[in-house]
């Protein structure tokens, strides 16, 4: 809305250029709507990821969730791991603390002041593990994140895309990894189809 409010009070003559990590949903309507005869230009197709992540989906019993999660975060020296709701996410930043990781959680209930002092110490490697909501980690750009880890399967392309483009950055290696409950094997396939990624079952773990 606040796009659209700006757009619609510009009516001299212009040129409008618009950038977009994601062209679909509410960007497009943009397009379509304000836009005369646009020329895109993609860097990959919608789906793509890029060629130096690797894609790991792991079958874990929910009691075990944040032990597979020290256990994949010690093996780098920065994980981000994305959960679903705020409460989920205080819950596991305990949890990883209770097994002796250095982990903070960020979220839209904490004071902002909270926020940027977990990204800093993220950032300068003072933290191992940053734990946040898609909302909270919006714009995110830290370097050398080795893994990022999708406490549950992400709703959908867009949202797994966003959340694992946050590694493998800059041409480096990362690793996107889905932690799937014997109930979210369907999810995964679905994303796994619309990634054009092997269908493979979970590895178990």
């Amino acid at each position: 809305p606040q796009v659209e409010w700006i757009l619609r009070k510009v009516t001299a003559p212009h040129q409008t250029m618009l950038f977009s990590a994601t062209l679909d949903g509410d960007v497009g309507h943009l397009v379509q709507r304000y836009m005369n005869s646009p020329t895109e230009v993609a860097i990959d197709a919608a789906t793509d990821t890029v060629g130096t992540m690797h894609h790991l989906f792991l079958a874990v019993h929910h009691m075990d969730k944040d032990k597979v999660v020290a256990s994949v975060a010690s093996g780098v020296a920065k994980a981000l791991v994305f959960c679903q709701t705020k409460r989920t996410c205080d819950r596991v930043e305990r949890n990883l603390q209770d097994l002796g990781v250095r982990a903070a959680a960020i979220h839209g209930d904490l004071p902002q002041v909270a926020r940027e002092r977990a990204l800093s110490r993220f950032t300068d490697g003072d933290l191992a593990v940053l734990v946040a909501t898609d909302v909270a980690a919006r714009g995110i750009d830290i370097d050398d994140i080795g893994v990022v880890i999708h406490y549950e399967p992400a709703p959908d392309v867009k949202d797994y895309l966003h959340r694992s483009g946050r590694t493998a950055r800059a041409g480096k290696d990362g690793w996107a990894v889905t932690l799937v409950e014997y109930n979210q094997h369907t999810q995964m396939r679905i994303l796994q189809r619309g990634m054009r990624l092997p269908s493979d079952k979970p590895v178990e773990v």
